[in-house]
C-alpha cells in the first residue's frame, strides 16, 4: 500500500480476483514475490509494446506511455501502459498481458485491472471513459473492454474488501486451488516459511 497518500496498487484489484489469498499476504503479512525471469520478461515486452502494438485498431491523435494515475475518491494508484487520446477526445487505456488471449477470451483478472485503470483516468481527466483495450503480445491478441456497471462494481468490491483485510487482518476464506501449483504464494498458504519485507 502507498504509505504517503493510502492508495492500493492497481495490481492487488488483479491479484484479487486471480486469488485473494495474494493481497491479504501482501498487504497484511507484508510479502511479496521475489522478481522472476518471468517479471524480467515481462518488463522488456513492455519496452517493445509502444511500437509494436499501439495504436492498433484505434484512431489516435495522441498517445501517452507509462501513465501514473492515482485517485484518491478510488483509492488506488498505479501505472497504466497506454492511455489513447482518440478522435473526438475519447480516452481509451490500453494495456498489455504476456500472455495469450486464448479461445476463452480475456480473464476476469485483466479486464477487472483495466477498468480500474479506466476509473482512475476518469477521476483524473475528468472525463468518461467508456471502453479500453487489452492486448496479448504472445499471440497477437486483442481485446476491446467496454467499462459496464457491472465491471465498475467489481473494482469497487475489491478495493472494499482489501482495506477490510487490511483493518481486521483476518485473511479471505476462498482459495482457489486450481491456481495454487504454479503459484509461489502457495508456500505461504499451506504453511511455509515466511520472510516479511517492512
Amino acid at each position: 500500500m502507498s504509505e504517503e497518500q493510502g492508495l492500493l496498487p492497481v495490481g492487488f484489484v488483479k491479484n484479487f480476483y486471480f486469488c485473494q489469498q495474494i493481497p491479504y499476504i501482501n498487504l497484511v503479512m507484508h510479502v511479496f514475490e521475489p522478481e522472476t525471469e518471468s517479471m524480467v520478461y515481462g518488463r522488456e515486452r513492455h519496452l517493445r509494446f509502444h511500437a509494436q502494438y499501439l495504436p492498433r485498431g484505434i484512431r489516435a491523435v495522441r498517445v501517452e506511455t507509462d501513465v501514473w494515475l492515482a485517485g484518491p475518491r478510488l483509492g488506488l494508484s498505479g501505472v497504466l501502459d497506454a492511455l489513447v487520446h482518440a478522435v473526438f477526445g475519447e480516452l481509451v487505456p490500453c494495456e498489455l498481458k504476456v500472455s495469450g488471449l486464448g479461445r476463452g477470451g480475456a480473464p476476469l483478472k485483466d479486464l477487472v485491472q483495466l477498468t480500474a485503470y479506466a476509473m482512475l483516468v476518469e477521476e483524473v481527466y475528468g472525463r468518461t471513459v467508456k471502453r479500453g483495450v487489452l492486448y496479448y503480445s504472445e499471440d497477437g491478441g486483442k481485446h476491446v473492454v467496454y467499462f459496464r456497471d457491472s465491471l465498475r462494481g467489481l473494482v469497487r468490491k475489491a478495493v472494499e474488501a482489501m482495506r477490510k483485510m487490511v483493518e481486521t487482518e483476518k485473511p479471505p476464506t476462498a482459495r482457489s486451488l486450481d491456481k495454487c501449483a504454479g503459484c509461489w504464494y502457495s508456500r505461504i498458504c499451506w504453511g511455509g516459511p515466511v520472510n516479511r519485507q517492512p
